[in-house]
C-alpha cells in the first residue's frame, strides 16, 4: 500500500480512487490546495494550513462550503486510520480542492462557475520518505528560470496549476540541479518551483517580500520568528547579481524543511558547504516542531 485517498472524507486506497471526467480541477486546473506533514501523526500548524487554504480560496474566488475545524478534524481522523494502516505515523499530504463538477450534468460545464458546482476535496496520505541525509550535509545545487506562471496571475495563491513549475523542474533535472529559482519579468528572483528562498547578506537574512506574489510559505513564517535572536531578518527583493554575492542560501518548504544551497547556475555560493547560520537556524526549526507537538 503506497498511497491512501480520501474523496469528500471517504478513505480508500489509491488504486481505487477516482473522481469524475467532468471535474473542474481535470478539465480546467481549476484548484487550489495544500502540501502537509506529520509528525507523530500530528501535522504541524495545521491551522496555518487551513488558513493559508481559505485565504488561496479567496483570491481564486472559491467559497469553500467547509469551515476549517471541521476540515482539520477530519484530516486527524483520517490521519489515525492511515497512521494504523501504513503502520507508521511519520505522513506526507496532499490536500487538493477543486471547484468542482454540477451533480448529474455529463458535460463540462464551461469556463466560468456556476452555483451548481459541488466542490470536490481530496485527500492524499502516504508515509513520509526523507530526502537522503547528505542532501542536508553537503547542500544542493539550484539553477534560475525565468517564467510567469497561473500563480502570479493569482497573487500568489497556492492553484494546482503547475505547468511552467514543472516545466522549470524539468530544466533543473537536465542540469543536474535539485530546484529551479523563478525569476520574474522585471528580473527579481521570487522563490523556488517548490520552495521559498532565503539567503544571508551582509550578516542579514534576507527572503523575497509576500507582495511579490509568492507563496507564503508556513516554513517560511515559521523561520522569519526563529531568526531574530540569531541575525537580523528582513523581506526585500532580491536579483540574480545579490544571490551569487550571498554568504548563505537555503530554501525551505513543509517537507524538506530547510534545505541548504550551495551552487547557483554553477556559481559557488560562499564556501560551497551549508553555512553555519543555515544549520543553526534548521536546528531550530527542528526544535520548533518538537515543542509545538509535544
Amino acid at each position: 500500500m503506497s498511497c491512501l485517498v480520501a474523496i469528500d472524507g471517504e478513505l480508500v486506497e489509491g488504486r481505487d480512487a477516482s473522481i469524475s471526467v467532468f471535474d473542474r480541477g481535470f478539465l480546467y486546473g481549476d484548484t487550489i490546495f495544500e502540501t502537509l506533514r506529520a509528525y507523530g501523526g500530528m501535522v504541524f500548524r495545521l491551522a496555518d494550513h487551513l488558513e493559508r487554504l481559505h485565504w488561496s480560496a479567496e483570491r481564486m474566488r472559491m467559497v469553500l462550503p467547509w469551515a476549517a475545524p471541521t476540515l482539520a478534524q477530519e484530516i486527524e481522523q483520517l490521519i489515525k486510520v492511515a497512521s494504523e494502516r501504513f503502520g507508521t505515523s511519520e505522513l506526507a499530504l496532499r490536500l487538493l480542492v477543486s471547484r468542482g463538477f454540477v451533480p448529474g450534468e455529463q458535460r463540462p460545464s464551461g469556463l466560468l462557475p456556476t452555483t451548481a458546482l459541488r466542490y470536490t476535496r481530496t485527500l492524499f496520505i502516504q508515509p513520509f520518505r526523507p530526502l537522503p541525509e547528505e542532501v542536508y550535509r553537503e547542500g544542493v545545487s539550484v539553477i534560475s528560470f525565468a517564467t510567469y506562471r497561473p500563480s502570479d496571475a493569482a497573487g500568489g495563491a497556492k492553484v494546482g496549476n503547475y505547468s511552467e513549475g514543472i516545466r522549470a523542474l524539468i530544466e533543473a533535472a537536465a542540469q543536474s540541479a535539485h530546484e529551479a529559482l523563478i525569476v520574474s519579468a522585471d528580473g527579481f528572483v521570487l522563490e523556488g518551483a517548490t520552495s521559498n528562498l532565503f539567503a544571508i547578506v551582509d550578516g542579514e537574512l534576507i527572503t523575497p517580500p509576500a507582495s511579490d506574489t509568492l507563496l507564503p510559505g508556513i516554513t517560511r513564517k515559521c523561520v522569519l520568528e526563529l531568526a531574530p535572536s540569531l541575525l537580523v531578518s528582513r523581506e526585500q527583493r532580491l536579483v540574480p547579481s545579490s544571490l551569487a554575492a550571498a554568504e548563505e542560501v537555503f530554501i525551505t518548504s513543509t517537507l524538506r524543511e530547510l534545505v541548504p544551497v550551495v551552487s547557483i547556475d554553477g556559481h559557488r555560493i560562499g564556501t560551497g558547504q551549508p553555512g553555519a547560520r543555515t544549520l543553526e537556524l534548521a536546528h531550530r526549526f527542528n526544535n520548533a516542531v518538537l515543542h509545538e507537538l509535544a
